[in-house]
């Protein structure tokens, strides 16, 4: 029976013990949060014997194997080293810290402790985004390419989301998760560019536009923005262009499930269906993931060398902003 630790109980660990409480071979025995009243909630809903408002205690009391770290940005560096020395092992949410020193650190404790260091990179098990990697590697379109992604809207409300000093916007926080897949599909980035701006009164950028360039020639083009008004949203384009024709993300869907759409000279076809929730099956196959390394002692496939070069990325682009 793995034992596991919650650290912090608000969206995305209540999210992650929503999907651990499903393994028969798994407990989560304690959780900690700085807030009594989403702590007693999260007890109450998944019936948490011991809780705590100082991860430290948690660490040190609780007889736990593995710990989620499920909090800002700006809290991961101490907590994973803590877990670290007392050999827990560690899934810790994206990103993995707020500069990459603390990351440095960070995977070298834990790989001085013999810990797995799971970063949650969760399109990394999204059969959608696995797929299109699947057909960049087939050149369906040709290569290079360049990979336009287009999104926006109000963004997460909580302020440390905006603080450069905590979350550092969706050019970091958000973003990542592209910057990585795109490191994993592309390989190593040559240049980053970046023109940022912020709509909101708030001290890191929270609109414009990255480009990420790869040395295989490929680019990642990223207009993203947290800064619309609440309910106003603009449509999602997620697309890849190459020297023979346009790869659409998600370009039609029915009742089986969601399609790319190929569009060359004279053709057009659907690859598909991948299933409408690959996405919330890439959360749960991400869990499944952790598990098997902690049962078997294996690597994982996104760990903690993978965070510290997506966040690179993330931090050039907004050392180019200031």
């Amino acid at each position: 029976m793995i034992k596991i630790g919650i650290i912090g109980t608000g969206g995305m660990g209540k999210y992650h013990a929503s999907i651990l409480k499903k393994f028969q071979d798994l407990r989560i025995v304690s959780a900690s949060d700085i807030n009594i009243e989403i702590l007693n909630s999260f007890k109450n809903e998944f019936g948490v014997e011991e809780i705590y408002t100082d991860y430290k205690d948690m660490l040190e009391k609780s007889d736990v194997d593995a710990i989620i770290c499920a909090t800002p940005t700006h809290l991961h560096y101490k907590i994973v080293k803590d877990a670290a020395k007392l050999k827990k092992h560690i899934f810790c949410e994206k990103p993995i810290a707020i500069n990459l020193k603390q990351a440095e650190k960070m995977i070298n404790e834990c790989e001085k402790n013999n810990v797995i260091f799971q970063i949650g990179y969760v399109r990394r098990f999204d059969e959608e985004w696995l797929k299109f990697k699947e057909l960049m590697e087939e050149r369906i379109i040709g290569r290079p390419v360049i990979w336009h992604q287009i999104w926006g809207g109000y963004g997460p409300s909580a302020e440390w989301y905006y603080d450069i000093k905590k979350g550092m916007g969706p050019f970091v926080d958000g973003a990542v998760h592209s910057y990585d897949f795109g490191i994993f599909t592309f390989g190593k980035v040559k240049k980053v560019k970046s023109s940022l701006t912020k709509f909101k009164n708030f001290t890191s950028p929270d609109s414009g536009t990255a480009i990420v360039e790869f040395e295989s020639g490929d680019m990642l083009v990223l207009c993203w923005s947290w800064g619309l008004p609440k309910n106003v949203s603009y449509q999602y384009t997620h697309q890849a262009i190459g020297p023979t024709g346009v790869l659409i993300f998600s370009g039609f869907q029915d009742e089986k499930g969601k399609y790319f759409v190929i569009k060359k000279e004279n053709t057009e076809e659907k690859i598909g269906p991948i299933p409408l929730n690959s996405l919330g099956i890439g959360f749960e196959k991400q869990m499944e993931h952790f598990i098997d390394c902690i049962k078997n002692n294996k690597k994982p496939i996104v760990g903690g060398i993978d965070g510290y070069e997506s966040l690179k990325v993330g931090l050039d682009v907004i050392k180019n902003w200031k």
